[in-house]
């Protein structure tokens, strides 16, 4: 699964990933499945009002809430995407745990890896993140949720990547 250590200058995606799964194992222990309640369409309005923050800061050059900073919102859109997947891997499923949840969580990286499409580095920022999810929001026609998802996650985690390496 991705490059494997943190060298001298680069930060893996496998670091970023290790760093979002403790927050949502910690997480997990805190809310427990609270999120099983909220929709589908809250969780994309959850995601969206995440990545406006983080553009609002990019285009002001500062943040306001200090105590929250941009990786942090970053981190927390990759768990709010990723919740969304799971929601729709298990459904209404009664019988779930916290092993199996974080089961799902590894498995949703997994796809994102054996995905074939690339995203196009050179022209990625959190605007078209942001145009990204409007366009979902806004689609009329059938679209399907787990591909679009799993884009989002690849194209959030190369953002933050970048972010990181850029504000070491």
């Amino acid at each position: 699964m991705f490059i494997k250590l943190k060298y001298m200058n680069h930060i893996s995606i496998d670091f970023i990933i290790k760093r979002c799964k403790k927050i949502f194992e910690e997480k997990l222990k805190d809310y427990d499945f609270s999120w099983r309640v909220v929709k589908i369409c809250s969780m994309i309005d959850q995601i969206f009002i995440k990545v406006f923050r983080i553009h609002n800061i990019q285009k002001r050059g500062s943040q306001k809430v200090e105590e929250e900073k941009i990786i942090d919102t970053y981190m927390d859109v990759i768990n709010y995407i990723v919740i969304t997947l799971i929601k729709l891997n298990i459904n209404n499923e009664e019988n779930i745990s916290h092993p199996k949840v974080i089961n799902l969580y590894n498995q949703q990286f997994n796809k994102i890896n054996s995905n074939k499409k690339i995203v196009k580095r050179e022209k990625l920022t959190i605007n078209k993140i942001l145009e990204y999810i409007l366009y979902l929001k806004q689609k009329k026609e059938e679209i399907s949720l787990e591909q679009f998802l799993l884009k989002l996650l690849n194209m959030t985690l190369i953002l933050l990547k970048d972010d990181m390496e850029r504000n070491k």
